[in-house]
């Protein structure tokens, strides 16, 4: 038998559902003012640490510690996160002496202690944060704790961290790549490369070995190592990479042997010009318009005429404009018994004219 609802609990229903919509609704606003709250506090917060923050710089931090408003304010933990951050950003923007005043607000309000506690907490994006505090900071106490954050299995960390024993470390603290199975991504590869400063006499050994290492992103980081130092005496072991099994490799190395060019250099990338795949062989020709050596003319003129891949051809094409061979690429759009696709590589990179 079917039960028939009642009016009075199809009331007592509605009333329910009013009820759950209201307090819904309460909540929704209660959240809305809490996020107003927030969010005002931390704008008033911003100016008032922005202005101790230039006061510093400006007047010396021995005017700091008198403003009782600012240390009450310090008692608040979202207070001393924001102006941990605040000081983490500044620092990045000044140097010298004004780099000094910030270093000097951080130990003086005892902040060191607030990037301690996200280094220890178990959510990754605050452990990030911490090692970025206090590698800003140069707590130089922190890097025993760095180097075991290198094997994290949370990318986020390991890379932070990988950055942070660099940093304090130098040319030393990239032995990490010795072992180093996960990928190095350009953005952390430039992160490295520019803070490091200068490499030590006992570099050899070190790179001889990311050179022949199972990760390709070691070895492509290794190359603009090289480039970024000038290190000649790799050369030799650059030029055995074109050969490599991996393509991004094979580029890269063509890429550092156009920055330590010497007088053989343009021989070899023409002579191992035929066995590269076609990416290999567009950054060679790239190498030969920036090394302008006009021994390679006849190679040149070959790829135009010959190559079968007519990215390879419009290349060719445009490293001969940039050899002075305008005119004879003109002439021969001119020339009536052209092929219609040789004209239009012709205009290409007659209009391109990129040198």
């Amino acid at each position: 038998m079917v039960h028939q609802i009642t009016l009075n609990e199809l009331v007592i229903a509605i009333i329910i559902v009013f009820v759950m919509v209201m307090l819904m609704i309460i909540a929704v606003l209660l959240y809305s003012l809490y996020q107003y709250r927030v969010l005002h506090n931390r704008q008033i917060w911003t100016s008032i640490i922005e202005n101790k923050i230039v006061e510093s710089i400006v007047s010396g931090h021995l005017t700091a510690a008198e403003d009782q408003s600012f240390n009450s304010n310090l008692r608040k933990y979202a207070f001393r996160d924001l102006f941990l951050g605040l000081l983490v950003t500044s620092e990045r923007k000044f140097s010298g002496a004004a780099r000094q005043e910030i270093s000097f607000l951080f130990h003086q309000f005892h902040l060191e202690n607030e990037a301690w506690k996200n280094l220890r907490k178990k959510k990754n994006y605050l452990v990030v944060a911490g090692i970025q505090e206090l590698t800003t900071m140069g707590v130089e106490q922190a890097l025993p704790i760095f180097v075991t954050l290198l094997k994290h299995s949370d990318p986020l960390i390991y890379q932070e961290a990988q950055y942070a024993v660099v940093t304090f470390k130098g040319f030393e603290g990239l032995s990490f790549l010795n072992t180093l199975q996960s990928p190095l991504s350009d953005w952390q590869q430039l992160r490295l490369l520019h803070s490091i400063s200068e490499i030590p006499d006992l570099h050899d050994l070190s790179v001889n070995v990311w050179l022949e290492h199972d990760n390709i992103t070691v070895i492509i980081f290794t190359l603009r190592l090289i480039r970024k130092f000038q290190l000649l005496s790799f050369y030799n072991a650059v030029l055995k990479l074109l050969d490599h099994n991996h393509v991004q490799v094979r580029r890269e190395a063509v890429r550092t042997l156009e920055s330590l060019e010497n007088d053989d250099t343009v021989h070899q990338l023409t002579t191992s010009f035929p066995q590269q795949p076609v990416a290999v062989q567009l950054e060679i020709l790239k190498a030969l318009k920036i090394s302008k050596s006009v021994q390679c003319m006849a190679f040149l003129k070959h790829q135009f005429l010959e190559h079968p891949d007519n990215a390879v051809k419009i290349a060719a094409a445009e490293v001969m404009v940039c050899l002075g061979q305008e005119q004879y690429l003109t002439d021969m759009a001119l020339d009536s018994n052209t092929a219609l696709r040789f004209k239009q590589i012709v205009n290409h990179a007659l209009q391109k004219k990129i040198c």
